[in-house]
């Protein structure tokens, strides 16, 4: 039986990291409603695997926590978010430590040409 390379073991280690840290989203989004602090223990977990085996996390899980406090972000219940209208954007505030997060909307940016 052939060994494996250090390239390919990398590769596997990259690709059952990403799948725990999937794993973890899903498990704090369920239990979100219940218990909060359990909810944020697995956006840790998850937060430490991505950099520790250098995995990018999709632009639907970046949003779903704080980036100062790694607080899983429900809206109501951890989190407030408002629309302000010049320039558009949405503000996402952390309840937790007050961090605001502004993501643009509309304009030139998502115009098509």
């Amino acid at each position: 039986m052939p060994r494996r390379t250090s390239r390919e073991l990398r590769a596997e280690y990259k690709a059952i990291a990403a799948e725990r840290v999937e794993r973890l989203f899903e498990l704090a989004e369920q239990v979100s409603s219940r218990k909060l602090e359990l909810a944020n223990r697995y956006v840790q977990l998850a937060w430490r695997l991505a950099t520790r085996y250098n995995v990018r996390l999709p632009p639907r899980l970046k949003g779903k926590f704080c980036r100062k406090c790694m607080a899983f972000l429900k809206p109501g219940i951890s989190c407030r978010v408002r629309t302000r209208p010049s320039p558009p954007r949405i503000v996402v505030t952390c309840l937790r430590c007050c961090h605001q997060m502004r993501i643009p909307y509309g304009g030139k940016r998502n115009e098509i040409k």
